[in-house]
């Protein structure tokens, strides 16, 4: 997930899931019940947290809550059963940071030469399977 990604997953939330009002499914109808958990597999906590500090003394995830809506959708995997369902639903993004004397410092990729790179695409984790509609 790239920072705009992430941007519209969160924007969504914030109109949303965080002020109590429900999320609107595929029909355009308020959701009667919300996101109960989300699940990960290893593989792509590992992934996530290969960024943050190998040592494991100050590295770690911070989460960000998101919402899925009607253009968000697109990030779930195109082979997920019941992805209409996942529309109106909170769900997590996972963002590697390490915890500084200043506080966090969420990770950014490098390029090929070391560079930072602005896009930060492929350092946020999103697809998380939810309950419902996958419980």
């Amino acid at each position: 997930m790239n920072r705009e990604e992430l941007k519209k997953f969160r924007e969504y939330y914030r109109k949303h899931g965080k002020i109590n009002k429900p999320g609107l499914d595929f029909r355009g109808e308020p959701i009667k019940e919300q996101t109960d958990w989300v699940w990960f597999d290893r593989e792509t906590i590992e992934n996530a947290l290969k960024d943050a500090d190998p040592d494991g003394k100050i590295g770690g995830l911070k989460m960000y809550f998101g919402q899925y809506d009607k253009e968000t959708i697109r990030m779930i995997p195109e082979d997920r059963e019941k992805k209409e369902a996942y529309i109106g639903r909170i769900s997590l993004v996972l963002k590697p940071c390490n915890m500084t004397g200043e506080g966090l410092e969420e990770v950014k990729s490098c390029d090929e030469n070391g560079d930072d790179d602005d896009d930060d695409d492929g350092l946020s984790w999103n697809g998380g399977r939810i309950c419902p509609p996958n419980c």
